[in-house]
């Protein structure tokens, strides 16, 4: 029988391979309120709309520009007393290609090898970061997974119809826009979806110090978000959703169950 004291854990799902260490603090998307010096020290309110907190940052080496986004790192007792999404730092929590560490039916997989751009468009909410995978506090980072959606929705409907016309053709006589417009349409969605995955697996990697691996060194994040999109959704689900006391949920707009905490 459990002691009263004993603490509860809130969700268990899966067991992961191994405790990462998170010594290294997490850092958070600032937008420069005016042109300032390196070193300059001011007061930021960060946090989740509703729920902001002032923390104290300096301005990075080289200095910024008026609105101009950086990185500053979250103080150590950043939210001690409150709850929080546990997202390790300095490396990844567990490997590209441990994608059923979460659950052989878990949202994380589901969404990333069944609906990859869906699952994309929940992690650029979950982090809060706009539609092109680029952080800030822009109108877009609010409604990301929206917009990521939307065009899913279009792309497909716009693949359907070009179907549906060519089935008043025999294959020897399909007017030729009928092809170009789905190579065309095909060109830009892959693109889009390439360069917007790289972004947001850079943007998680800068976050949290996640250093290049070997393997790719200097084209990693292209690399794998171009031939491994589905297991980069994944693991970028399983390292900001702690799974191990979270819910993960299909229908989110960020891949998480009500009453998550919002990532910082």
């Amino acid at each position: 029988m459990a002691s009263e004291t004993e603490p509860e854990t809130i969700y268990k799902e899966a067991p992961f391979q191994e405790e990462v260490d998170n010594t290294i603090p997490a850092k958070v998307h600032i937008v420069a309120p005016s042109t300032l010096p390196e070193g300059y020290v001011f007061d930021a309110e960060v946090g989740p709309p509703g729920d902001l907190k002032t923390i104290t940052v300096e301005v990075p080496p080289g200095g910024v520009v008026e609105g101009q986004i950086f990185l500053a790192p979250l103080p150590a007792d950043f939210g001690d007393n409150l709850p929080r999404v546990n997202i390790p730092t300095g490396q990844w929590k567990d490997g590209l290609f441990d994608i059923f560490n979460a659950g052989v039916f878990h949202p994380s997989v589901v969404c990333g090898f069944c609906f990859t751009q869906v699952g994309m468009g929940q992690l650029m909410q979950r982090l809060r970061l706009n539609w092109l995978g680029e952080g800030g506090e822009d109108e877009s980072a609010k409604i990301s997974f929206k917009i990521v959606l939307t065009l899913v929705i279009c792309y497909t409907i716009f693949s359907v119809a070009l179907e549906l016309v060519s089935l008043d053709y025999y294959h020897y006589n399909i007017p030729g826009y009928v092809p170009s417009l789905k190579f065309m349409g095909g060109v830009i969605f892959t693109i889009y979806s390439i360069i917007a995955l790289m972004r947001v697996r850079e943007s998680v990697r800068a976050k949290y110090s996640i250093p290049e691996g070997t393997r790719c060194a200097g084209c990693e994040d292209v690399v794998y978000s171009t031939f491994c999109s589905c297991c980069v959704v994944a693991q970028i689900s399983r390292h900001t959703g702690e799974y191990e006391t979270y819910k993960g949920s299909f229908f989110s707009e960020t891949g998480m169950a009500p009453g998550v905490p919002q990532i910082v």
